[in-house]
């Protein structure tokens, strides 16, 4: 009976202390919390350490002005455009000038230089003999065809005098027939008489025919004749225009870059003489990245808004493919300088953007390859002494 008692006295206590074990942790758990919560000081207000650390916000209102955007992108100098001069006539080189080797420069020359065969501005000279002798030739062809159309002239005047003799001869022998009609109808002359009458009007009216048929043929002669001398004319004024261009002058004021002739050689036509790269004009290629492009549109739909409502449809579409005519400036620093160039955005070098980089080639012109002006730290300088040209490979901020 002891036994049994122990045992449910030990069930009970085993019980009581599986229930009581997790009531006592909670228990000390929230007591800790509390006394952590008790002993936490609450942060202390200072309104200077609040306005240090706020940051500093300046508003202003929004205002409309139209002073643009400034765009900065790399360029290359590139020429406006190279002039290639080729024989247009076959011959040999006679005369080259000192002058004309790569790097020289040389003067575009003028109307009346050309005219007067001036020898200041000459480049190439080929043997004009054989073009001479074609010229003089021609000259005394067309003379012989003119001579031969005078006399032709001489011709057809004798010809109109004889065609009104004749004209006189028919009218003589058609008044005779008809006398002789008359008196043959009253039995006064005989028959052989009356056929004698008609034979010389006939003979008179077969006569002018003939005459007149000369006088055809005298103006179609002169006809062709004048044709001929006109062709003639055309071959002299060919063989003038071949003589000279076997003087050959620059087109244009620029910079010999290649030379392809020596003196005593022989050039055939189209055979390359010289390249000349202009220097009263330069561009620069530089590259756009898509979001400056976007920019550039957007002022030129601005710009172009009045006027696109009055454009035709073609003129439309192609605005996409154009660029605002707007200004540049074009920088180059060399030796604690900057060099300053006015320039303008002319166009895209070609269509399309570039597979490598992503960006669109343009094309800005630059009219006086001179600069306009000179900074020397920051300042112009009153003088522009010194200062290099824009020329070709110079590496040029935009």
């Amino acid at each position: 009976m002891s036994d049994f008692k122990n045992q449910k006295s030990r069930s009970f206590y085993k019980k009581l202390k599986h229930f009581l074990l997790p009531v006592i942790i909670l228990a000390a758990g929230g007591g800790s919390l509390v006394v952590l919560m008790a002993m936490k000081k609450e942060p202390e207000q200072n309104e200077k350490l609040l306005a240090r650390s706020a940051p500093l916000v300046l508003t202003q209102p929004v205002t409309l002005t139209d002073s643009g955007f400034n765009v900065t992108v790399d360029g290359s100098v590139v020429p406006s455009r190279e002039v290639k001069l080729a024989a247009e006539v076959a011959g040999r080189v006679i005369l080259t000038r000192d002058g004309c080797k790569v790097g020289n420069l040389v003067r575009k020359a003028t109307d009346q230089e050309r005219a007067a065969e001036g020898t200041e501005n000459l480049l190439i000279q080929i043997d004009p003999e054989n073009y001479e002798l074609e010229v003089k030739r021609l000259i005394q062809e067309e003379a012989q065809a003119q001579d031969v159309i005078d006399e032709l002239e001489v011709e057809i005047d004798n010809s109109k005098a004889m065609i009104d003799l004749a004209h006189e001869e028919v009218r003589l022998q058609q008044s005779h027939l008809n006398r002789v009609e008359k008196l043959r109808a009253r039995n006064v002359v005989s028959d052989t008489e009356l056929e004698e009458a008609k034979r010389s009007e006939l003979a008179a009216r077969n006569a002018l025919q003939k005459l007149t048929n000369e006088a055809d043929l005298l103006r179609s002669k002169r006809q062709r004749m004048m044709h001929a001398r006109q062709l003639v004319g055309v071959q002299l004024s060919r063989a003038r225009l071949d003589l000279s261009r076997t003087r050959i002058y620059s087109p244009i004021n620029g910079v010999i870059v290649e030379d392809s002739v020596e003196q005593d050689g022989y050039v055939k036509v189209g055979d390359p003489l010289v390249t000349i790269e202009d220097t009263s004009a330069v561009e620069v290629s530089t590259d756009l990245r898509m979001e400056e492009l976007s920019l550039l549109w957007q002022h030129a739909a601005q710009s172009a808004q009045v006027s696109l409502d009055k454009a035709s449809q073609s003129h439309r579409h192609d605005l996409g493919y154009q660029l605002p005519q707007l200004p540049v400036k074009i920088s180059y620093e060399m030796g604690g300088r900057k060099f300053v160039w006015d320039g303008e955005l002319s166009r895209f070098d070609g269509i399309g953007l570039d597979e490598k980089t992503r960006t669109v080639p343009c094309r800005i012109i630059v009219s006086d390859p001179r600069p306009s002006a000179i900074l020397v730290n920051g300042k112009p300088a009153q003088k522009i002494v010194g200062a290099p040209p824009l020329t070709r490979g110079m590496f040029v901020v935009v």
